[in-house]
């Protein structure tokens, strides 16, 4: 088991002072932990996981629903799960585009489904893909 202390400085946003912060970590392994790959197993492996579990947890806990798919087939199951992830990549797009939220406010949300399915699907790349992939454009998250 490790336990790691953090200490660090943020600049509050309304006052502009400095406001000392501090957050406490702790990790379990079932292999050894040494000097020489502590830095690696628990900062970079340990906490990149634990984002992974978070987005699953929001998932389970904050309006999909998501639970454990029981099914003999292990293709349909690897299948609900990467829908699952899908689902939960174009609400967030949705929340934070700008354009994507006039555009379900104009056409709702079937209409939206329709769209990236029909894109998706379509032989729209079929033309110049690097006039496409060199034209400048911009997402702006709100």
């Amino acid at each position: 088991m490790v336990t790691c202390r953090e200490n660090w400085q943020e600049v509050d946003k309304s006052s502009g002072e400095i406001i000392n912060k501090t957050s406490r970590h702790a990790w379990i392994s079932g292999k050894p932990l040494t000097k020489n790959n502590l830095h690696e197993r628990c900062n970079l492996a340990a906490r990149y996981r634990w984002g992974i579990e978070t987005n699953i947890l929001l998932e389970k806990h904050h309006g999909y629903q998501y639970e454990h798919c029981f099914s003999y087939d292990w293709k349909a199951m690897k299948g609900y799960h990467y829908l699952m992830h899908l689902a939960h990549l174009m609400n967030v797009l949705t929340e934070y585009s700008e354009k994507l939220s006039v555009y379900i406010k104009e056409n709702g949300i079937r209409n939206l489904i329709q769209f990236v399915f029909i894109t998706l699907t379509g032989p729209w790349l079929d033309g110049d893909i690097e006039e496409q992939a060199t034209t400048p454009c911009q997402l702006r998250l709100v």
